[in-house]
Protein backbone atom coordinates (compact mmCIF):
# COMPACT_ATOMS: atom_id res chain seq x y z
CA UNK A 1 0.00 0.00 0.00
CA UNK A 2 2.71 2.96 1.28
CA UNK A 3 5.90 2.55 2.88
CA UNK A 4 6.67 4.26 5.71
CA UNK A 5 9.38 6.50 3.54
CA UNK A 6 6.55 6.91 1.53
CA UNK A 7 4.08 7.78 4.35
CA UNK A 8 6.72 10.13 5.14
CA UNK A 9 7.26 12.15 2.82
CA UNK A 10 3.10 12.30 1.60
CA UNK A 11 2.94 14.03 5.34
CA UNK A 12 5.70 16.44 5.04
CA UNK A 13 3.72 17.63 1.73
CA UNK A 14 0.39 18.59 3.88
CA UNK A 15 1.93 21.47 5.45
CA UNK A 16 2.08 22.93 1.73
CA UNK A 17 -1.62 22.50 1.19
CA UNK A 18 -4.42 25.42 1.19
CA UNK A 19 -7.64 23.77 1.82
CA UNK A 20 -11.43 25.42 1.77
CA UNK A 21 -13.93 24.08 3.98
CA UNK A 22 -17.12 25.05 3.29
CA UNK A 23 -20.75 24.58 4.96
CA UNK A 24 -22.03 24.24 8.07
CA UNK A 25 -20.56 24.59 11.26
CA UNK A 26 -21.48 23.65 14.71
CA UNK A 27 -19.95 24.00 18.26
CA UNK A 28 -19.60 21.46 20.45
CA UNK A 29 -20.26 22.34 24.26
CA UNK A 30 -19.49 20.12 26.54
CA UNK A 31 -21.16 21.15 30.48
CA UNK A 32 -19.36 19.14 33.29
CA UNK A 33 -21.93 18.57 35.79
CA UNK A 34 -20.75 17.84 39.56
CA UNK A 35 -24.15 16.13 41.50
CA UNK A 36 -22.12 16.11 44.38
CA UNK A 37 -22.79 20.35 44.24
CA UNK A 38 -26.48 19.57 43.54
CA UNK A 39 -29.00 21.02 46.02
CA UNK A 40 -32.81 20.30 46.15
CA UNK A 41 -34.57 23.67 45.01
CA UNK A 42 -37.01 25.25 47.58
CA UNK A 43 -39.23 26.71 44.72
CA UNK A 44 -39.18 23.46 43.22
CA UNK A 45 -38.86 19.40 43.16
CA UNK A 46 -35.97 19.66 41.33
CA UNK A 47 -32.10 19.23 41.92
CA UNK A 48 -30.06 21.48 40.37
CA UNK A 49 -27.46 20.75 38.03
CA UNK A 50 -24.15 22.71 38.64
CA UNK A 51 -21.50 23.31 35.72
CA UNK A 52 -18.14 22.69 37.25
CA UNK A 53 -16.40 22.94 33.70
CA UNK A 54 -17.18 24.22 30.29
CA UNK A 55 -15.07 22.98 27.26
CA UNK A 56 -15.90 23.67 23.92
CA UNK A 57 -15.24 22.57 20.50
CA UNK A 58 -16.11 23.63 16.28
CA UNK A 59 -18.00 20.62 15.29
CA UNK A 60 -19.92 19.27 11.90
CA UNK A 61 -17.64 21.28 9.29
CA UNK A 62 -15.33 22.24 12.18
CA UNK A 63 -14.72 18.75 12.86
CA UNK A 64 -12.99 18.08 9.63
CA UNK A 65 -11.36 21.15 10.20
CA UNK A 66 -9.99 20.10 13.33
CA UNK A 67 -8.96 16.66 12.02
CA UNK A 68 -6.86 18.77 8.44
CA UNK A 69 -4.87 20.90 11.54
CA UNK A 70 -4.06 17.55 13.41
CA UNK A 71 -2.60 16.51 10.43
CA UNK A 72 -0.63 19.64 10.18
CA UNK A 73 -2.19 20.75 7.06
CA UNK A 74 -0.50 24.34 6.44
CA UNK A 75 -3.80 26.67 5.66
CA UNK A 76 -6.87 25.86 6.05
CA UNK A 77 -10.24 28.49 5.31
CA UNK A 78 -13.42 28.08 6.51
CA UNK A 79 -16.70 29.46 4.78
CA UNK A 80 -19.94 29.50 6.90
CA UNK A 81 -22.34 30.98 8.30
CA UNK A 82 -23.10 32.18 12.44
CA UNK A 83 -25.22 34.31 14.47
CA UNK A 84 -24.53 37.37 16.08
CA UNK A 85 -24.48 35.43 19.75
CA UNK A 86 -22.22 34.31 22.03
CA UNK A 87 -21.94 30.59 20.72
CA UNK A 88 -21.12 32.50 17.38
CA UNK A 89 -18.22 34.26 19.14
CA UNK A 90 -17.42 30.68 20.92
CA UNK A 91 -16.95 29.37 17.71
CA UNK A 92 -15.05 31.48 15.58
CA UNK A 93 -12.33 31.62 18.82
CA UNK A 94 -12.07 28.05 18.97
CA UNK A 95 -11.78 27.75 15.09
CA UNK A 96 -8.81 30.16 15.07
CA UNK A 97 -7.40 28.41 18.22
CA UNK A 98 -6.70 25.79 16.02
CA UNK A 99 -5.22 27.80 13.59
CA UNK A 100 -7.81 28.12 10.73
CA UNK A 101 -7.92 31.44 8.55
CA UNK A 102 -11.83 32.55 9.27
CA UNK A 103 -12.33 36.23 7.93
CA UNK A 104 -14.61 34.99 5.28
CA UNK A 105 -17.04 33.49 7.92
CA UNK A 106 -20.29 35.81 7.58
CA UNK A 107 -22.02 36.93 10.48
CA UNK A 108 -26.23 37.07 10.12
CA UNK A 109 -28.19 38.97 12.14
CA UNK A 110 -31.51 36.39 11.66
CA UNK A 111 -29.29 33.17 12.24
CA UNK A 112 -28.34 31.35 15.19
CA UNK A 113 -25.12 29.67 15.71
CA UNK A 114 -26.07 25.82 15.53
CA UNK A 115 -24.80 24.02 18.98
CA UNK A 116 -24.90 20.96 20.38
CA UNK A 117 -24.30 21.07 23.91
CA UNK A 118 -23.77 17.87 25.74
CA UNK A 119 -23.83 17.62 29.62
CA UNK A 120 -21.67 15.46 31.20
CA UNK A 121 -22.47 14.27 35.00
CA UNK A 122 -19.95 13.54 37.54
CA UNK A 123 -20.59 11.72 40.46
CA UNK A 124 -19.02 11.20 43.89
CA UNK A 125 -15.97 8.87 43.03
CA UNK A 126 -15.35 11.18 39.26
CA UNK A 127 -17.48 8.40 37.16
CA UNK A 128 -18.72 10.45 34.40
CA UNK A 129 -21.98 9.77 32.01
CA UNK A 130 -23.25 11.93 29.11
CA UNK A 131 -26.71 12.71 29.49
CA UNK A 132 -29.20 13.74 26.70
CA UNK A 133 -27.99 16.23 23.98
CA UNK A 134 -29.35 19.83 23.83
CA UNK A 135 -29.33 20.54 20.05
CA UNK A 136 -29.87 24.73 18.69
CA UNK A 137 -30.49 24.57 15.13
CA UNK A 138 -31.42 26.89 13.13
CA UNK A 139 -34.72 27.42 11.92
CA UNK A 140 -34.87 29.86 9.19
CA UNK A 141 -33.26 30.16 5.83
CA UNK A 142 -30.76 33.35 5.52
CA UNK A 143 -31.49 36.45 3.20
CA UNK A 144 -30.39 36.01 -0.36
CA UNK A 145 -27.74 38.85 0.20
CA UNK A 146 -25.75 36.08 3.05
CA UNK A 147 -26.13 33.75 -0.04
CA UNK A 148 -24.91 35.87 -2.46
CA UNK A 149 -22.26 36.84 -0.77
CA UNK A 150 -20.97 32.55 -0.42
CA UNK A 151 -21.84 32.16 -3.70
CA UNK A 152 -19.03 35.30 -4.85
CA UNK A 153 -16.65 33.96 -1.77
CA UNK A 154 -16.56 30.57 -3.58
CA UNK A 155 -15.65 31.97 -6.70
CA UNK A 156 -12.87 34.02 -5.72
CA UNK A 157 -11.78 31.46 -2.97
CA UNK A 158 -11.78 28.19 -6.02
CA UNK A 159 -8.83 28.98 -8.06
CA UNK A 160 -6.67 29.79 -4.70
CA UNK A 161 -7.29 26.46 -3.19
CA UNK A 162 -5.97 22.60 -3.71
CA UNK A 163 -9.12 21.33 -2.87
CA UNK A 164 -12.85 22.36 -0.92
CA UNK A 165 -14.82 20.09 1.51
CA UNK A 166 -18.39 20.94 1.39
CA UNK A 167 -19.79 19.48 4.60
CA UNK A 168 -24.07 19.32 4.45
CA UNK A 169 -24.77 18.56 8.25
CA UNK A 170 -27.98 20.21 8.36
CA UNK A 171 -31.16 18.18 7.59
CA UNK A 172 -33.51 19.98 6.40
CA UNK A 173 -33.21 21.70 3.32
CA UNK A 174 -32.42 25.75 2.88
CA UNK A 175 -31.54 25.99 6.91
CA UNK A 176 -28.30 25.21 6.61
CA UNK A 177 -25.51 26.61 4.73
CA UNK A 178 -25.48 24.60 1.74
CA UNK A 179 -28.77 25.84 0.14
CA UNK A 180 -29.87 24.21 -3.32
CA UNK A 181 -28.10 27.32 -4.70
CA UNK A 182 -25.13 27.38 -3.33
CA UNK A 183 -25.08 23.34 -3.72
CA UNK A 184 -25.52 24.25 -7.40
CA UNK A 185 -22.83 26.75 -7.72
CA UNK A 186 -20.21 24.36 -5.94
CA UNK A 187 -21.22 21.32 -8.73
CA UNK A 188 -20.91 23.82 -11.41
CA UNK A 189 -17.50 24.89 -9.96
CA UNK A 190 -16.44 20.98 -9.87
CA UNK A 191 -17.36 21.05 -13.52
CA UNK A 192 -15.17 23.92 -14.51
CA UNK A 193 -12.83 22.65 -12.26
CA UNK A 194 -12.11 19.13 -13.02
CA UNK A 195 -8.33 18.43 -11.44
CA UNK A 196 -9.40 20.22 -8.82
CA UNK A 197 -10.50 18.22 -5.54
CA UNK A 198 -14.26 19.00 -5.11
CA UNK A 199 -15.03 16.44 -2.30
CA UNK A 200 -18.85 15.95 -0.84
CA UNK A 201 -19.98 14.94 2.75
CA UNK A 202 -23.61 15.19 3.27
CA UNK A 203 -25.97 13.63 5.68
CA UNK A 204 -29.80 13.90 3.41
CA UNK A 205 -28.73 15.18 0.17
CA UNK A 206 -25.43 12.67 -1.26
CA UNK A 207 -27.36 11.93 -4.17
CA UNK A 208 -28.20 15.59 -5.37
CA UNK A 209 -24.00 16.32 -5.72
CA UNK A 210 -22.56 16.23 -9.01
CA UNK A 211 -19.86 16.62 -10.49
CA UNK A 212 -17.58 16.06 -7.01
CA UNK A 213 -16.24 13.30 -5.17
CA UNK A 214 -18.90 12.16 -2.67
CA UNK A 215 -18.39 10.00 1.00
CA UNK A 216 -21.68 8.58 2.23
CA UNK A 217 -21.69 5.77 4.78
CA UNK A 218 -23.54 3.27 3.72
CA UNK A 219 -26.53 4.15 5.09
CA UNK A 220 -27.01 7.37 3.47
CA UNK A 221 -25.62 5.94 -0.18
CA UNK A 222 -28.74 3.44 -0.18
CA UNK A 223 -31.19 6.93 1.46
CA UNK A 224 -29.70 8.41 -1.85
CA UNK A 225 -30.75 5.91 -4.32
CA UNK A 226 -34.19 4.74 -2.31
CA UNK A 227 -35.21 6.63 0.52
CA UNK A 228 -38.19 4.32 1.34
CA UNK A 229 -35.45 1.65 1.55
CA UNK A 230 -34.99 -0.53 4.50
CA UNK A 231 -31.89 -0.02 6.22
CA UNK A 232 -31.44 -3.43 7.77
CA UNK A 233 -31.27 -4.88 4.38
CA UNK A 234 -28.28 -2.82 3.43
CA UNK A 235 -25.47 -5.15 2.53
CA UNK A 236 -22.02 -5.13 0.53
CA UNK A 237 -24.22 -5.97 -2.60
CA UNK A 238 -26.48 -3.44 -2.19
CA UNK A 239 -23.92 -1.05 -1.41
CA UNK A 240 -22.48 -1.59 -4.40
CA UNK A 241 -25.27 -0.93 -6.46
CA UNK A 242 -25.69 2.13 -4.63
CA UNK A 243 -22.31 3.24 -5.98
CA UNK A 244 -22.93 2.46 -9.14
CA UNK A 245 -26.57 4.46 -9.07
CA UNK A 246 -24.15 7.83 -7.30
CA UNK A 247 -21.39 7.58 -10.11
CA UNK A 248 -23.46 8.24 -12.51
CA UNK A 249 -24.32 11.98 -11.05
CA UNK A 250 -21.12 12.78 -9.68
CA UNK A 251 -18.71 11.50 -12.60
CA UNK A 252 -16.19 11.25 -9.87
CA UNK A 253 -14.75 8.33 -7.64
CA UNK A 254 -17.23 7.81 -5.11
CA UNK A 255 -16.08 6.44 -1.30
CA UNK A 256 -18.81 4.92 1.30
CA UNK A 257 -18.21 4.24 4.36
CA UNK A 258 -18.64 0.85 6.29
CA UNK A 259 -18.17 1.37 9.50
CA UNK A 260 -15.74 -0.80 11.44
CA UNK A 261 -15.76 -2.80 8.03
CA UNK A 262 -13.70 -0.09 6.21
CA UNK A 263 -14.43 1.98 3.34
CA UNK A 264 -15.81 0.78 -0.72
CA UNK A 265 -14.27 2.35 -3.21
CA UNK A 266 -15.74 2.90 -6.72
CA UNK A 267 -13.75 4.13 -9.24
CA UNK A 268 -14.01 4.04 -12.98
CA UNK A 269 -16.18 0.75 -12.63
CA UNK A 270 -13.88 -0.92 -10.15
CA UNK A 271 -14.36 -1.62 -6.73
CA UNK A 272 -11.87 -2.27 -4.01
CA UNK A 273 -12.87 -2.60 -0.18
CA UNK A 274 -10.32 -1.10 2.03
CA UNK A 275 -10.59 -3.04 5.11
CA UNK A 276 -11.42 -1.42 8.35
CA UNK A 277 -8.33 -1.54 11.52
CA UNK A 278 -9.22 -3.13 14.22
CA UNK A 279 -8.74 -1.73 17.99
CA UNK A 280 -7.96 -3.72 20.85
CA UNK A 281 -9.26 -0.23 22.55
CA UNK A 282 -12.76 0.99 23.85
CA UNK A 283 -14.21 3.15 20.58
CA UNK A 284 -16.31 6.04 20.12
CA UNK A 285 -17.34 6.06 16.58
CA UNK A 286 -18.22 9.94 16.79
CA UNK A 287 -16.77 12.34 14.04
CA UNK A 288 -14.87 9.29 12.54
CA UNK A 289 -16.36 9.89 9.15
CA UNK A 290 -14.94 13.48 9.58
CA UNK A 291 -11.67 11.80 10.01
CA UNK A 292 -12.10 10.03 6.87
CA UNK A 293 -12.61 13.29 5.02
CA UNK A 294 -9.83 15.01 6.54
CA UNK A 295 -7.12 12.36 5.24
CA UNK A 296 -8.73 11.28 2.36
CA UNK A 297 -8.71 14.74 0.69
CA UNK A 298 -5.26 15.58 2.22
CA UNK A 299 -3.77 12.64 0.07
CA UNK A 300 -5.96 13.45 -3.20
CA UNK A 301 -4.46 17.33 -3.19
CA UNK A 302 -0.94 15.55 -2.42
CA UNK A 303 -1.15 12.76 -4.98
CA UNK A 304 -3.65 13.74 -7.57
CA UNK A 305 -7.27 12.50 -7.29
CA UNK A 306 -6.39 8.88 -8.93
CA UNK A 307 -4.76 8.29 -5.83
CA UNK A 308 -7.78 6.52 -4.41
CA UNK A 309 -6.23 3.67 -2.93
CA UNK A 310 -3.57 5.04 -1.36
CA UNK A 311 -6.35 8.27 -0.10
CA UNK A 312 -8.88 5.93 1.59
CA UNK A 313 -5.92 3.97 3.32
CA UNK A 314 -4.99 7.47 4.85
CA UNK A 315 -8.64 7.96 5.62
CA UNK A 316 -9.29 4.57 7.38
CA UNK A 317 -5.80 5.23 9.24
CA UNK A 318 -7.02 8.94 10.57
CA UNK A 319 -10.68 6.96 11.68
CA UNK A 320 -8.66 4.38 13.21
CA UNK A 321 -6.73 7.13 15.78
CA UNK A 322 -9.56 9.07 16.58
CA UNK A 323 -12.43 6.81 17.13
CA UNK A 324 -10.28 5.84 20.25
CA UNK A 325 -10.33 9.33 22.28
CA UNK A 326 -13.19 8.67 24.20
CA UNK A 327 -15.78 11.61 24.86
CA UNK A 328 -14.43 14.05 22.28
CA UNK A 329 -14.12 14.80 18.68
CA UNK A 330 -10.32 13.25 18.33
CA UNK A 331 -7.67 14.65 15.77
CA UNK A 332 -4.71 12.39 14.81
CA UNK A 333 -0.88 13.64 14.26
CA UNK A 334 1.23 13.13 11.68
CA UNK A 335 3.28 10.94 14.15
CA UNK A 336 0.40 8.72 15.21
CA UNK A 337 -0.58 7.79 11.52
CA UNK A 338 3.35 6.93 11.12
CA UNK A 339 3.07 4.94 14.52
CA UNK A 340 -0.52 3.43 13.78
CA UNK A 341 0.82 2.76 10.09
CA UNK A 342 3.96 0.67 11.75
CA UNK A 343 1.62 -1.33 14.06
CA UNK A 344 -0.31 -2.40 11.19
CA UNK A 345 2.69 -3.62 8.67
CA UNK A 346 3.94 -5.55 12.10
CA UNK A 347 6.71 -3.48 12.83
CA UNK A 348 6.80 -2.37 16.40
Amino acid sequence: MLSESELTRLLSKFQDLKILVVGDFYLDAYWYIDKTRSTLSLETPWHTNPVSEQFYSPGAAGTVTNNLKGLGVGTVYTLGVIGNDNFGRTLLTCLQDTGCITDKMIEETNWVTPTYLKPIHRGIEGIETEGPRFDIENTVPFNKKVEDNLITTLHNFVPLVDGIIIGDQMPIENLGVITSNVREELCNLGDKYPDKIFFADSRTRIGEYTDVIIKPNRFEAARAVDPNCDLKKVDIESTKQAAISLTENTKRTVYITLGDNGILVYNKEVFTHIAGNESKDKVDPVGAGDSVSAGLVSTLCCLGRDAVIKAAYIGNLVASITVTKIGTTGTASPEELLEKHRSLNGRF
